[in-house]
Parts: structure tokens; C-alpha cells; sequence
């Protein structure tokens, strides 16, 4: 693959290998096989199909390589398939643009190719179609054709259905009706087609897809990925912003006007971060959502008045930085410009276009993270719909959480013909139970949002805050400290150039405790020699995922009997469980071609052994210690994306530990403009005014009051609760860590150490002590 996947999707595309290996075992019975991938919108779907056919093309550790397997990427538009295809080319490293056939009217085989993935989308199987009928010079069918790569093929011809969830719908109706085409493949079509043998579903509403499977008596092997984790890989921005009217917006011109005002924030954010930390640019886009017209008018929005308007807030327009994407597919003129049709599925990488005009029709085929502002001038009554289409606006365009940029990470929606209830409309199917709406963002009213820039004359203060202690308490899944100690050596060695043997010297610090206790088991432990020379089966599952302890998995393991594939399946197991190919690592440093698999059962047996699996995970806990300390300047002098990598690897560990506080350029805080709110001096960060406002308790205001009237005071800032940026300090209650964020920091001219001893456990021993009061802190 071409990028890195995250640990989700990673996790994704090896369960659906094991169960690719399952669903053939299940085959060669005469068992109908389908794996059905289900996701939420925005995780990657087709990312990890891509990653799944490049293993299966060219094989692993633990799957034999299929260089001739064909694959029939099926859709119900070809926006789809051209998305898809596009996603495909652009990600993998394997397939090339000759490998991605798009199947048109003319095409004419008696087979597919192998090692290819060819587009075929159901509209071009209607009856009144080429494809499906002999004659003018046609010698196959698209079905003979389908058929025939399925006989020859056997379990190595792959059916995919993008989006399954469509045309699945199972009525009283469908079932006394001609199936429709996907069902055919489902199902079959006596004369026309037989029902294809393996079938992989990815859908992220999959019921009716699954309840249409099991009608074929088949057997179906479903993966199903938890929100949770695609909120945390920080695929999906954060906060989805919704601005309504209000006196200050009284018009769809002057929210359109706002709408452009916000878009010029975000494209000079975005620039400014960008050169920053040496990336491309991203070139966020502005969508603007016009009415339909009627008796013949192409829509009842005035477009002339459109590009007036917008023109006033972003200067000239340039034909090439506007578009439309209606149903019309000629050019149109509209204030002097002629603003030319652009495909939904072009709109990402078109990055010279600014705004992009359309009507209802660009949920299907759109899937472009760089849309970050949108203007509706459509009624309430669309509310389904609008939520809908930001469902496909909140994926962020680096696919990663951008470090202290508030604003980069929200999605803008401006609503100027939705008062509260129909804000709230949005906002209900927003939070609905159906995948396709619901972006697992945070959802905010955009009109009590106040962004606040850090300030320029306050660099002592800053750099006093710069570096202090600080936690994460996130709820996602912890990772092994031998990962952990894995990645962290090749931010090191590889991609910073910072330590270049930090990577080796891991590597091999755990490859000798792995040897170390092979040689004392073998010493001590005279069944775990027979076990290995004797094994026939093994209990599988029986160590706890998240691997934050030595327990067991919910429900009962099972046993297998060890096999050549079964023995491929466990150094697999290995491997995922250590990272970065060191069970492969391990099998060469005890490679015997006396006994090839040797190697492969001692270490997974070695791995399934409490005292060994806890020695490793302390010895590179140690490392981990190690080497953050050594390189602890040279990382603080990374860029701040860089610094978030490492700050990620903190993240992950199973026990809360202390990273560096970063102050963001810019800060989103919550704040109704129209309420009573007091002016405070001295803050770090200011509005577009220069000025900080806000409504505090009396106990904060008496208390920051005091601060501010010290003479030694440099300035202090507000430490919003749950921010990303915030200074967070873990505690323990009843057993689980808890997330405490002190409501104010305060920075004077004589430094005040909160931590005398240069460590945190001083600040957290004071809250365990005085929870009550421990509420600011001074540096």
C-alpha cells in the first residue's frame, strides 16, 4: 500500500484473511462463502478491501500468495465505481491503472483477465443493455463471461458489492417480483447465472445484505468495526459546526457572505499550517447547496447574485475555481462567469476549484475530505438529506487529527432557512442510528462558538508553557508496549532521522529476551520441549486482545488441529501480536531447513507463556523510558505533526504517561455571543477583537481576578475540560483513571514550580490530597 493503514483497518485486513481461509476450507465442502465487512461511513471501507486484494494478489506470512485471482467490483452507479477505482489507483502499490479495468459496452471476453480488478456498476445490466445480449460482433455475454471466470476460477474469483446494503431490500413485493441484479449474484438465475461462491459484502448498513444471505444457506463470516475506533484514528474531524439565523443573519446573501468569511479562515489556517510543517497544502472548498428550479428555470436560486455575493467576501473568480455538479451537464452562465459541470467523484482532486455549486444529487460517488464549508438554501423540510450529505463532509483531508487547530478540525454548515426546531431536525438524524448520517462527530451550534487566536506579545508566557507535564486519558484500545517500542524506533531510525540504529538495537534487544527465554523454558521447563515436538492442537483465543492483561477472552477458546496452514495461522498470530514483521525476524535468527516450522510453533507457544509475554513487555517498557528520555530534545524541536506522533505512542500505553504540553496557534471555546459575558485582561488567546470574554462561576471569577491583579503576572490561560489541547492530570478512583484539568493556568514572571522535583507527581499526590482545591496552576 501506498499509505500507512491505521491500526483498525490494519487489524481488519488480517481477521478478513483468517476468514478468507475459513471461508475456503468451507468451500471446498460445497459451501457457499461471504465476508461482510461493516463500518461505519468515513472509516476507510475501501482502503481495507484495497489492502485485503493486494494480500491476497501477493500473499503474507500467513496466506499463499494468488497472483491469477480475479476480482468483480460491483456497484449500483458508476460514481461508485469510478470512486472506488480512483481510491483503488491512488492507494495501492500493487495495482496498476491497467490492473483496474472499468467494463463498458464494449467489452468482449470469455474470461476476465488475471490479477486484475474489473468495475462493472447494474445499470449497464439492464435487458436493454450491450453487454447483456449476443450480436453486433459481440461473441460473450457480460453474463457467459461472469460464468465462465467463476467455473475456471473456482474459489479464486472474488465478487465485490460495494455499499450492499442497496437493492437488498427483502418485501412481499421482491420476493414474487424479478430479483434485481444484485440478488442475482446472490442468489442466482437458473439459465442465466448460478450463484457466485464467494462473495465479499462491505456495506455500513449490512441487515438486509445479511438477511438475503442467509437465504442461501450459505455460510457468512461478518467483521464489524466499532465506532469508537474510527473516532480515535482521527479519520473523522471532531466538531461539526451548525450556524442558523439569527439578527445578525438575516438573509441567505449575508450568511452566504458569512459562509465565504468562514471559508477564507479555513484556507489561510490551513496555509499557514501547512508551510509550517513543510506538507502540501490542502485547499479546502466551499459548497454551496442552490434550490431546484421549475418550468424550465435550472434552479429558484438567483446564481447571478451567487457569485455577486461571493465574489465581495473572496475577490474575483477565476472560471477554473468554480464549478457545478448538477444533473445538467453543460456549462452554465451566471455573473459574468461561466461556471462549468464538474463529476461529484473529480471534486477532491480539483483543488483549483473554490466553490462548487449543486443541487440534491451529490451523496452518491462524493467522497472529498477537502469540503469543509457548506451553505444550504434549501427549506427545513431537506433535513434528512443535509445530514446526509455532512456525513460525507467530515472526513479530515490529512486523515488525521490536526494538532491545536480547532478550526481544522470542524466541518461548517450555515442554515439560513433553519430556525431551532429545524436545527435540531438535522442534529436528531444526525445522532440517528442509521450509519450513512452519522459522522460520530461532536455537534455544536456554530452560532456560540468564538475562535481565539494566540497572541504575539506573549512569547514568555508561552514558552513557559511549553513542555510541561502533561496526559491523555483517551478510551481506546491500548497497544502492546513491544508495538509501542516498535513504532517509536522507526519514528526514530526511519522517518526522523533522529536515532538511525534506535531500530535495530530494538529489534534486537527483543529478539534475544525472546531467545533468552526459549533457552530457560528448555532448561527448566522439560514439557515445553515435548510440546513443541509433539503438538497436534491448540487453543486459540485465549489471551485477552487489548492485551492490558493476562486473562482470558469472554466465551470459550477453541481448539484447533495444527496443520501446515493451521501452523502458518498461529507465527501469523505472532507476528500481530509483536509487530513490525519480528516473528519473521525471530524465524530467521532460528531458521533450521531441517525443521522449518519449528521456529514458528516455539515462538507462538513461547508468546502464549504469562511470564515470558511479561518480562518482554517490561523490558521495552524500560527501552520506551529509554529512549524518550535520551532524544527528548530532539523531538521537542520536530514540527508540531511530528511532535503528535510520538505524543500517539503515549497514548497507547496501557498505564496514562506524561507527554508535553503544546499551546495551539488557535483555540475554539464555547460562548453564547448574546449573553452576559465579562471582559478579562491578560488572557493568552484574543478574538478577532483583541479582547477575551467569558462567564464564570463566582468562585472562578474571585479567583482568576486575584491572578490577574498580581503584579508578577505574564498572563494565564482559560484550561477548557476535554480539549485535545488541554493540560490534563490522571488520578485513580476506585480502581480506574480519571481525567482532571485544572480551570486555570497562570504563568508569572518568577517562575512558581508546580513540580519542584521536574516531574508530575507532585501536582497529581495534591489532588488525590485536595481535590477541591487544586483547581489552577502557576508556572
Amino acid at each position: 500500500m501506498k499509505i500507512v493503514l491505521k491500526d483498525f483497518q490494519e487489524e481488519a485486513v488480517t481477521d478478513l484473511l483468517i476468514r478468507l481461509k475459513q471461508a475456503k476450507a468451507g468451500l471446498r465442502e460445497g459451501i457457499r462463502q461471504a465476508l461482510v465487512l461493516t463500518s461505519p461511513t468515513g472509516s476507510g471501507k475501501t482502503v481495507i478491501i484495497t489492502a485485503f486484494i493486494e494480500r491476497i494478489l501477493e500473499g503474507d506470512a500467513s496466506f499463499a500468495m494468488e497472483p491469477d485471482a480475479v476480482f468483480l467490483w460491483l456497484s449500483d452507479q458508476p460514481e461508485l465505481n469510478e470512486q472506488s477505482r480512483n481510491k483503488l489507483a491512488s492507494t495501492s502499490s500493487r495495482l496498476r491503472q491497467a490492473d483496474l479495468v472499468v467494463v463498458d459496452a464494449f467489452f468482449d471476453q470469455e474470461t476476465f483477465d488475471d490479477g486484475k480488478v474489473f468495475f462493472l456498476n447494474t445499470q449497464k445490466l439492464g435487458k436493454d443493455k450491450q453487454l447483456v445480449s449476443t450480436g453486433n460482433e459481440r461473441q460473450f455475454t457480460i453474463w457467459e463471461t461472469i460464468k465462465n471466470t467463476a467455473v475456471i476460477k473456482k474459489n479464486r474469483f472474488y465478487v465485490v458489492i460495494d455499499e450492499a446494503h442497496r437493492g437488498t431490500r427483502m418485501t412481499s413485493q421482491d420476493e414474487t417480483a424479478k430479483k434485481t441484479i444484485i440478488k442475482k449474484f446472490i442468489l442466482g438465475d437458473p439459465g442465466v447465472l448460478p450463484p457466485m461462491d464467494l462473495i465479499i459484502g462491505m456495506s455500513a448498513t449490512p441487515e438486509n445484505f445479511v438477511n438475503l444471505l442467509q437465504n442461501t444457506q450459505g455460510a457468512i463470516h461478518l467483521k464489524k468495526i466499532p465506532p469508537i475506533a474510527v473516532r480515535a484514528s482521527g479519520l473523522l474531524k471532531d466538531v461539526i459546526s451548525l450556524f442558523k439565523p439569527d439578527t445578525n443573519y438575516p438573509t441567505d446573501w449575508t450568511m452566504l457572505a458569512a459562509a465565504a468569511k468562514h471559508w477564507k479562515k479555513l484556507r489561510d489556517s490551513w496555509q499557514k499550517y501547512t508551510v509550517s510543517q513543510g506538507i502540501p497544502d490542502v485547499h479546502p472548498a466551499l459548497i454551496v447547496q442552490v434550490e431546484d428550479g421549475t418550468n424550465g428555470v435550472l434552479t429558484k436560486t438567483d446564481l447571478s447574485v451567487l457569485v455577486k455575493t461571493l465574489e465581495k467576501e473572496l475577490g474575483s473568480l477565476r472560471e477554473e475555481e468554480i464549478a457545478h455538479s448538477f444533473q445538467e451537464d453543460h456549462a452554465i452562465e451566471a455573473g459574468g462567469l461561466r461556471i462549468r459541470k464538474i463529476e461529484a467523484s473529480r471534486i477532491q482532486n480539483e483543488t483549483r476549484i473554490k466553490v462548487i455549486l449543486f443541487k440534491m444529487a451529490l451523496t452518491t460517488g462524493w467522497d472529498c475530505p477537502r469540503a469543509e464549508v457548506m451553505m444550504s438554501f434549501r427549506r427545513a423540510q431537506d433535513h434528512t438529506l443535509i445530514a446526509q450529505l455532512i456525513g460525507r463532509m467530515v472526513r479530515t483531508p490529512l486523515a488525521r487529527r490536526v494538532e491545536g487547530q480547532d478550526l481544522l478540525n470542524s466541518v461548517a454548515l450555515f442554515l439560513p432557512h433553519y430556525d431551532k426546531d429545524g436545527i435540531n431536525l438535522v442534529i436528531s438524524h444526525l445522532e440517528s442510528d442509521d450509519p450513512d448520517a452519522t459522522p460520530l462527530s461532536e455537534i455544536r451550534d456554530g452560532n456560540e462558538e468564538i475562535l481565539l487566536n494566540r497572541r504575539e506579545d506573549m512569547a514568555d508566557a508561552f514558552k513557559a508553557l511549553e513542555g510541561r507535564p502533561t496526559y491523555r486519558i483517551e478510551r481506546v484500545r491500548a497497544l502492546s508496549n513491544t508495538r509501542r517500542l516498535m513504532r517509536l524506533s522507526r519514528l526514530l531510525t526511519v522517518l526522523h532521522a533522529i536515532d538511525p540504529h534506535a531500530l535495530e538495537e530494538s529489534k534486537k534487544m527483543i529478539i534475544d529476551i525472546i531467545t533468552e527465554e526459549r533457552e530457560r523454558l528448555l532448561h527448566e521447563d522439560p514439557l515445553f520441549e515435548k510440546q513443541v515436538d509433539n503438538i497436534i492442537d491448540v487453543v486459540l483465543n485465549s489471551i485477552d486482545l487489548d492485551q492490558r492483561t493476562w486473562s482470558k477472552t469472554e466465551g470459550e477458546g477453541y481448539i484447533v488441529q495444527l496443520s501446515d496452514m493451521n501452523i502458518n495461522d498461529l507465527f501469523h498470530r505472532a507476528g500481530l501480536r509483536l509487530g513490525e514483521g519480528l516473528n519473521t525476524e525471530y524465524w530467521k535468527a532460528k531458521y533450521d531447513q531441517n525443521d522449518p516450522d519449528r521456529p514458528k510453533v516455539e515462538l507462538y507457544l513461547l508468546l502464549q507463556n504469562e511470564r515470558v509475554w511479561v518480562r518482554l513487555e517490561m523490558m521495552c517498557s524500560e527501552r520506551i523510558t529509554l529512549l524518550f528520555e535520551k532524544h527528548k530534545f530532539a523531538i521537542q524541536k520536530r514540527t508540531s505533526s511530528e511532535k503528535e506522533e510520538y505524543n500517539k505512542i503515549r497514548e497507547l500505553a496501557k498505564d496514562p504517561e506524561v507527554m508535553m504540553f503544546s499551546a495551539p496557534s488557535q483555540i475554539t471555546i464555547p460562548g453564547d455571543k448574546k449573553s452576559e459575558q465579562e471582559q478579562y485582561s491578560k488572557h493568552l488567546y484574543l478574538d478577532d477583537e483583541g479582547l477575551f470574554k467569558a462567564k464564570f462561576t463566582s468562585w472562578e471569577k474571585e479567583t482568576i481576578s486575584a491572578e490577574i491583579n498580581r503584579e508578577d503576572i505574564l498572563g494565564w490561560l482559560r484550561n477548557y475540560d476535554r480539549k485535545p489541547w488541554s493540560l490534563c492530570v490522571p488520578y485513580d478512583q476506585d480502581g480506574t483513571t480519571q481525567s482532571m484539568y485544572p480551570d486555570f493556568l497562570v504563568v508569572r514572571k518568577v517562575r512558581i514550580p508546580a513540580y519542584p522535583d521536574g516531574e508530575s507527581g507532585n501536582i497529581r499526590t495534591a489532588f488525590r490530597q485536595h481535590p477541591d482545591t487544586c483547581r489552577a496552576v502557576s508556572f
